[in-house]
C-alpha cells in the first residue's frame, strides 16, 4: 500500500492527531519576519494547505509576483495596526485593517503586491491552499471578509471569530472556492473550546501564543507557541483545546484534494506543461495590470 492509500484507507477510521512540528524562522531584511511551515512536514495531513507563513512586517518587502493553481490568503490579526495594502490584477486595490481577511483565489492566474502603509505593524498570516485540479484553470477572483463582519463565539474561557465556516451554532463567511472553516481563538487560564471536525475533513491547529492544549478522542498533544499540528481525515471527532496560560490558537480545517500537483514557488499546478504555460502568459501580460 502506498503512502497515499494509506491515508485513503484513513478517512474509514478515527481522525489523527499528528505530531507537534516547531516553524521554521524565516527573515527578509529589517521588515518581515515569519514562522514558516510547509506541507511536507505534516504527512499530508495537512492537505489542503500547502504552506503557512506566520509573520510580521513593518515595510514593503516583496516585489509584485504571480500566482497560480492556489489560493492566497492573508489573514490579519486583531492586535495588527495600521493598514496592509493590497493591489491584484482583479483591479482590486483595498487596505486591509486589523483583524480582516482577504482570499485570492489566484486559480488561472493573478499577481498582486502587499506592503503595509506608512508606520503600520502588520501581524498575519500568509496561507497558500490548494486548489483542485478542476479549478486549477478557472478565472480568479477574491474575497475581501471585514472584522466587523466575523461572528464571534464567546464562552467560559474562550473568545473565537468564526472567520469562514462553521463553528457551533455560528456560520462565518462562505464563498471561498472549496469549503473551508478558519477559526481565530483565544483561551483564557483554564479555558477550553470544542470545535466539531466533519467526517472526512483534516484540520491544521496552531499556537499564535502561549500554550494549547489538543485532544481527540483518546489521544491528546501540546502545543507550544510556534508549533502546530494536523489532524487526519476520518470519522466525525470533537476537538477539545484547553490552555493553563493565555493562549491565542488558529485552526482551519477543509476536505483533502490528494492529488500530484507540481510547485514552482507561489505557482502550483497539475503539470509542469501547465506551469511553463502560466508563466509564459504572466510574461505576455494576460493576467492584466495592476492598479497604479
Amino acid at each position: 500500500m502506498t503512502a497515499l492509500q494509506t491515508i485513503q484507507a484513513a478517512d474509514t477510521l478515527h481522525p489523527m492527531l499528528g505530531e507537534t512540528i516547531f516553524g521554521k524562522l524565516h527573515r527578509i531584511g529589517s521588515n518581515f519576519s515569519a514562522t514558516h511551515f510547509s506541507e511536507d512536514a505534516f504527512d499530508g495531513r495537512m492537505d489542503p494547505l500547502l504552506m503557512v507563513d506566520h509573520f510580521v512586517m513593518t515595510g514593503p518587502t516583496f516585489d509584485p509576483h504571480l500566482h497560480a493553481g492556489i489560493s492566497a490568503v492573508t489573514v490579519m490579526f486583531e492586535d495588527a495596526t495600521g493598514d496592509f495594502l493590497n493591489r491584484d490584477t482583479l483591479g482590486r486595490d483595498v487596505a486591509l485593517k486589523p483583524g480582516d481577511l482577504y482570499w485570492l483565489a489566484a486559480a488561472s492566474g493573478a499577481a498582486h503586491e502587499e506592503w503595509p502603509a506608512e508606520g503600520a505593524r502588520v501581524h498575519a498570516l500568509q496561507v497558500f491552499v490548494n486548489l483542485p485540479a478542476r479549478l486549477k484553470a478557472e478565472p480568479a477572483r477574491a474575497l475581501h471578509v471585514r472584522a466587523a463582519d466575523i461572528p464571534v463565539l464567546e464562552g467560559r474561557g474562550h473568545r473565537v471569530r468564526v472567520v469562514l465556516g462553521r463553528s457551533g451554532d455560528l456560520v462565518g463567511t462562505g464563498g471561498t472556492p472549496e469549503e473551508m472553516t478558519l477559526l481565530d481563538g483565544f483561551l483564557q487560564p483554564g479555558g477550553a473550546f470544542a470545535h466539531a471536525l466533519p467526517e472526512g475533513r483534516q484540520a491544521w491547529i496552531y499556537a499564535v501564543s502561549g500554550c494549547v492544549s489538543v485532544r481527540c478522542r483518546e489521544e491528546e498533544r501540546l502545543l507550544p507557541e510556534g508549533s502546530a499540528l494536523a489532524v487526519g481525515a476520518g470519522s466525525d471527532a470533537e476537538l477539545i483545546l484547553g490552555a493553563a496560560e493565555a493562549s491565542h490558537f488558529v485552526l482551519m480545517a477543509g476536505r483533502p484534494i490528494r492529488e500530484p500537483f507540481v510547485k514552482r514557488g507561489p505557482l502550483v499546478m497539475s503539470t509542469v506543461a501547465d506551469v511553463e504555460r502560466t508563466l509564459a502568459g504572466y510574461a505576455r501580460g494576460e493576467f492584466g495590470r495592476i492598479p497604479a
